[in-house]
């Protein structure tokens, strides 16, 4: 009978072990595969939200770049110092004079042509540039109005400006 009792008591042994060996896999088979999320509820009136549209593998950022070449924006910038030369062009040929002192004056605002251009991309958010340059206002001044253009002028006012833009549409916004 003892060699019957331990028959049987290494029978439950392994019936157990095997159980346990199973329920174990069983668990493990389950702990690889993630839980289904259960979709929200509907509420009533609910309105959807808007559907992004995909973005083209080509153009995902996989981490932060920053950098003149940030989706082209080095171009962007001269084109836009271009926009402030043609300005400054303008506002130089278009001075309002007054009269003063021993003749005419007239103030006209001027961009620097030293510029830094910075844009930066990060994954998930709308690329950001940023541009800066020097304005200065000018003064012309002498005995008429054609003298006074030809004056070099006087610096009254300087400012360093810096303007942000945002990538958005395939082009640079502003």
């Amino acid at each position: 009978m003892p060699n019957a009792a331990l028959r049987s008591f290494v029978s439950l042994v392994v019936v157990a072990l095997v159980a346990g060996i199973a329920t174990s896999a069983a668990y493990a088979a389950d702990a690889a595969v993630p839980a289904k999320k259960a979709a929200p509820a509907k509420r009533p009136g609910a309105k959807k939200a808007a559907a992004t549209k995909p973005v083209a593998p080509k153009e995902a950022v996989q981490q932060m770049v920053e950098g003149e070449n940030v989706r082209d924006f080095g171009a962007f910038c001269d084109e836009w110092m271009g926009k402030l030369h043609d300005r400054n062009v303008y506002n130089e040929a278009h001075i309002p004079w007054a009269k003063g002192g021993p003749g005419v004056f007239g103030e006209y605002v001027s961009y620097g042509h030293d510029r830094t251009c910075v844009a930066r991309e990060e994954p998930g958010k709308d690329p950001i540039g940023k541009i800066t340059y020097r304005e200065v206002r000018y003064r012309k001044e002498g005995p008429t109005e054609s003298a006074a253009m030809a004056d070099a002028g006087t610096i009254v006012e300087q400012t360093d400006v810096t303007e942000i833009f945002r990538y958005a549409k395939g082009r640079w916004q502003y």
